[in-house]
């Protein structure tokens, strides 16, 4: 599990993380799950994608080829617009915990092609 915080000019203003949770949906199941919280005051300003980015970039070097998924309210335009921005796709919508519910899968980023001399 990574639990990154995200400063701004020395203050939190949020949190990332990346875990694999016990329970999830059946297409989420044994998945890394993106999560990230931000306070009102840093949203619409490009923070989110940036911590979500670098913590993605990380997860990448350190476990290729691993899938990422990532869960919100359907309610949540902005973040279900990061999660296309981020490379997520959608997998299902459901109901939980009182509201819709979006679910998004970001598929495995794997190393240069044999022979290629270039990522795919």
């Amino acid at each position: 599990m990574l639990v990154r915080g995200c400063q701004l000019d020395g203050a939190m203003i949020g949190q990332i993380l990346l875990r694999r949770p016990p329970r999830h949906r059946p297409a989420a199941l044994g998945k890394v799950d993106l999560g990230y919280l931000l306070l009102p005051r840093a949203w619409g300003s490009g923070y989110a994608a940036e911590a979500c980015a670098a913590a993605l970039g990380w997860f990448d070097a350190s476990l290729p080829g691993e899938p990422v998924v990532l869960a919100t309210q359907t309610a949540n335009v902005a973040s279900m617009r990061l999660a296309a921005k981020l490379g997520f796709a959608e997998v299902e919508r459901f109901h939980a915990w009182d509201a819709g519910q979006w679910l998004g899968l970001r598929s495995p980023v794997r190393g240069p092609w044999p022979g290629s001399g270039r990522s795919r």
